[in-house]
């Protein structure tokens, strides 16, 4: 290729790639059938001139890499090196003498844009990143220290019997016999991963971890076909159960506490229907393997990572043995298992566990799981499923809950790193707008024009992936999000130019909002406590079809509780023909999914029956559901499949079940209905116990 350019950027990087070849060399022509191999330009000269031309988008992101702020010890000289810095001539010239860097500053100087600071001549905090380079597999078989990585992995994984290298056999051998004898077999390859942390450090800090995996996407059966493996499935808890169990841990007199299992499936037998042989990568077979056998495969014996099945004979497996341990799986959350000898409520997300209950019953617990499965040391409270947990004092701010109040202590949900890696994922995208502040996550309405409802967005191939990563921190931690995130989503398959503004402006908010945080309190005594579900409606609001959208938002509460434990906002399946109809559909829909499950719980958590209060504030609705039946409403059993008897015969029980008029501006439930105005978003957060002070 011969590139002509007026980006003295371009030209230097360009020039680095330069053919090396003799003066009098000549490049041979190309015809022929070599002619559609020119088709495309080649990676390397893409990757080359997108980096020049366009160096904030490809090089404006470096994922986990941490900064430490630049200190101010007075101006340093372009022209005159770092005076405190031992070896500051040597740097300086290095940097003169670099074309590339050279070019960089003439730009930047033309721009007027250049700004120069001196770093202080006190050492700063050493600083972990977390910056790791997958490396190629030419990389890995040229590296001695990947090697030696990946084959101390396999080491790990033999010492457990995770393969047996002594049922070594050849591949055809093993599928004749299959073939003749009618029992099957499958057949698969293992792969090796290696990885250098640190990457963007020096290279004696650096190192390389290895990873060995089963390839899903190679299993084979004894005739060549694709190995059909059995129809299982593993079930960790949810978000909802994972708050129950925090909230319990809470309680006065109880702690929480976590733990992780040391490469938790291969402590587990794959236990499939048919024996598995396993082929190993070259770099990991016996070097007299290559004297006696083609094909050389060998049993494997534990659940790898990788395989279909190796979930859930991992949960099987630690089913079996936290039942023998006393542990009774919650049907309402499985993944949570309770031990009524000592009242401790032990939540398992895969390899995470988290232990809630009365303190001095953790250390044993912790003991007697340690002789069973393979856990590092126990820690308190901290980080899970990528939420941080944080320990709180609060001031009273208002007196609508008691996470709006005075606290010593209280625990936040805390995600605003996570908030912050939503905004850059927009901010990476070349058609990323600047962003304002914004106090609501919802764009104006007159922003929102008819005629770019049938304009598809510049975001449609985007959207997606914005939207599930946004989702995660909604549902985890930031239930004021859940709301326009699901209304972007139900558009994703007709995506149009009004979407894309109302993305930018949930992004806005996300960008505004990072410190707000989710806070629970629990300061009363077991028997002091009870559920309080929220529920509301709007009535035909989605601007496009005249759906309703259910609202729910359930907390534990007491005197001095406030604890969330679960938040919904669904559009109903079909549209609603009055207020009424729509309150009593959200009801429904937020009573069976989320409060009922959740009284089942905490009445064996508590030992005891617990109160449901619900929350509502249409007076004609609460009217339609304790009496059980409406004239104007005999149809919804067969729209929205709701029946009002089986509601009336729930708050029939009204020692234990109690539907309750609540004002609207009490009613917690409403920020996930509708696009609240801004003067009334503030109350809004308050209700759902979101801090913006701390």
């Amino acid at each position: 290729w011969r590139v002509i350019t007026s980006d003295s950027r371009l030209a230097v990087s360009l020039n680095q790639c330069r053919c090396q070849h003799p003066h009098d060399f000549t490049h041979g022509i190309i015809s022929g059938n070599l002619t559609a191999q020119t088709s495309f330009y080649p990676q390397s000269m893409c990757e080359t001139i997108a980096a020049s031309l366009y160096p904030g988008i490809v090089a404006g992101h470096v994922p986990a890499m941490s900064c430490l702020p630049v200190q101010s010890t007075g101006h340093c000289c372009r022209n005159q090196p770092h005076s405190d810095t031992p070896d500051g001539e040597a740097i300086y010239q290095e940097w003169v003498d670099n074309p590339t860097v050279s070019a960089l500053i003439a730009d930047i100087d033309a721009l007027g844009l250049l700004e120069y600071a001196a770093l202080g001549a006190s050492e700063g905090p050493d600083v972990a990143a977390a910056v790791t380079r997958l490396l190629s597999r030419k990389e890995m078989m040229s590296n001695p220290a990947a090697l030696k990585a990946v084959r101390d992995e396999a080491a790990g994984l033999e010492s457990v019997g995770t393969w047996d290298l002594n049922s070594v056999r050849e591949k055809e051998e093993v599928a004749e016999q299959a073939r003749k004898t009618g029992i099957k077999v499958h057949f698969g390859q293992l792969m090796t991963i290696a990885g250098e942390k640190f990457a963007e450090m020096a290279e004696i800090y650096r190192k390389i971890k290895g990873r060995i995996v089963y390839r899903g996407d190679t299993g084979k059966d004894e005739y060549g076909a694709a190995a059909m493996y059995q129809n299982m499935s593993a079930s960790p808890t949810s978000v909802q159960g994972l708050n129950a169990c925090l909230a319990y841990g809470e309680i006065p007199g109880h702690t929480t506490t976590t733990a992780d299992a040391i490469k938790a499936y291969v402590q587990a037998l794959l236990k499939s229907k048919y024996a598995t042989w396993i082929e190993l990568p070259p770099e990991l077979r016996p070097t007299w393997w290559r004297d006696n056998f083609v094909r050389p495969v060998v049993a494997l014996i534990k659940s790898l990572y990788g395989h279909p099945e190796s979930g859930a004979h991992w949960e099987n497996h630690l089913h079996s043995i936290l039942k023998d341990m006393g542990g009774v799986v919650s049907d309402e959350f499985p993944g949570n298992y309770w031990f009524e000898d000592t009242k401790l409520l032990l939540c398992v997300y895969v390899d995470d566990f988290t232990l809630a209950g009365p303190k001095e019953k953790h250390a044993d617990f912790w003991i007697r799981l340690g002789a069973k499965v393979d856990i590092e040391p126990p820690a308190p409270l901290g980080r899970i499923l990528g939420r941080q947990h944080d320990r709180v004092k609060l001031k009273h701010i208002s007196d609508e809950n008691a996470a709006m109040g005075a606290s010593a202590e209280a625990l936040a949900f805390n995600m605003s790193d996570y908030a912050q890696q939503c905004v850059d994922l927009y901010l990476s995208l070349p058609e990323a707008k600047k962003l304002r502040h914004a106090a609501t996550p919802f764009a104006p309405e007159g922003s929102l024009i008819a005629a770019d409802d049938d304009i598809q967005g510049e975001l449609a191939g985007k959207a997606c992936s914005m939207l599930m990563k946004n989702l995660w921190l909604g549902r985890l931690a930031r239930p004021d999000l859940i709301k326009p995130i699901g209304d972007l989503a139900s558009k994703v398959q007709e995506w149009t130019r009004n979407c894309d503004k109302m993305l930018y402006r949930l992004i806005c908010y996300i960008h505004s909002t990072k410190h707000y945080k989710l806070v629970g309190v629990v300061q009363d005594k077991p028997e002091d406590l009870k559920l309080r579900l929220y529920v509301d409606a709007d009535f035909c609001g989605d601007r496009l079809d005249s759906k309703s959208t259910n609202g729910g938002f359930l907390v534990l509460v007491g005197p001095n509780t406030w604890f969330p434990l679960a938040w919904v906002s669904k559009k109903q399946t079909c549209t609603s023909g009055s207020t009424t109809e729509s309150e009593v559909v959200s009801l429904a829909y937020s009573l069976f999914l989320e409060a009922l499950p959740s009284v089942s719980h905490w009445e064996v958590l508590l030992g005891r029956e617990i109160v449901l209060e619900v929350m509502e504030d249409n007076q004609a609705a609460i009217i339609v559901v304790k009496s059980g039946w409406s004239a104007k409403l005999r149809h919804i059993k067969r729209t929205h499949k709701v029946n009002l008897n089986r509601l009336s015969e729930i708050f029939a029980d009204e020692e234990h079940y109690q539907l309750v008029y609540t004002d609207t501006n009490e009613q917690a439930a409403d920020i996930f209905t509708k696009a609240l105005e801004p003067q009334k978003w503030g109350n809004a957060l308050n209700l759902l116990g979101i801090r913006t002070d701390i």
